[in-house]
């Protein structure tokens, strides 16, 4: 029974949390060995490799990209900004030559902008085609939610019986929200 109650605590430390087999067995007082066993049999290696890539950690990963392009993006924006009152005072004194090297750095930038927008741009596509490919079908959803409430019903009766009212209220609430 106790080895059960370890099982557990390590399959929670590897898979949602991401621990080595090591420091499982350190933490429980387990052998490596015993933890790779239990890694290699009950799967816990793909369950935790289908959570790392899922597709919220996905879409999650594509918006930071988005947001630091952003950032940069605002960065240049600044600097944009500040070669431009630089390029007023050097045409207010007449000094062509850095009003030269000021424009040339003024082009550069807004290169860089132009840049970033296309990044931006082609980034939130992706993002957008991702959504759509990996959206999950109403009547998929409740194939699938129909055998867990299935295999809940064999598993405990009472049990299954006393959520019939969230069931109800959770098929009603996803098919309004994927509808």
């Amino acid at each position: 029974m106790a080895k059960e109650k370890e099982k557990q605590l390590a399959r929670i430390y590897y898979i949602e949390q991401g621990k080595t087999a090591k420091w499982i067995a350190v933490k429980l007082s387990l052998t490596e060995k015993t933890v790779g066993s239990w890694i290699a049999k009950y799967g816990w290696k793909e369950l935790r490799n289908a959570k790392e890539n899922g597709i919220d950690k996905r879409i999650d990963n594509i918006k930071e990209v988005i947001d630091d392009i952003i950032e940069d993006r605002s960065v240049s924006r600044t600097t944009l900004n500040k070669y431009k009152l630089d390029l007023v005072k050097a045409q207010e004194q007449k000094d062509q030559g850095t009003e030269k090297a000021i424009k040339e750095q003024i082009s550069e930038v807004k290169r860089e902008i132009v840049g970033f927008d296309d990044a931006i741009s082609k980034w939130n596509k992706t993002l957008e085609n991702f959504d759509k490919e990996n959206k999950v079908s109403l009547s998929n959803y409740i194939h699938v939610m129909e055998e867990v409430f299935k295999d809940l019903l064999a598993f405990d009766s009472k049990l299954y019986k006393d959520t019939l009212d969230f069931q109800d209220q959770h098929i009603n609430k996803v098919s309004i929200t994927i509808g």
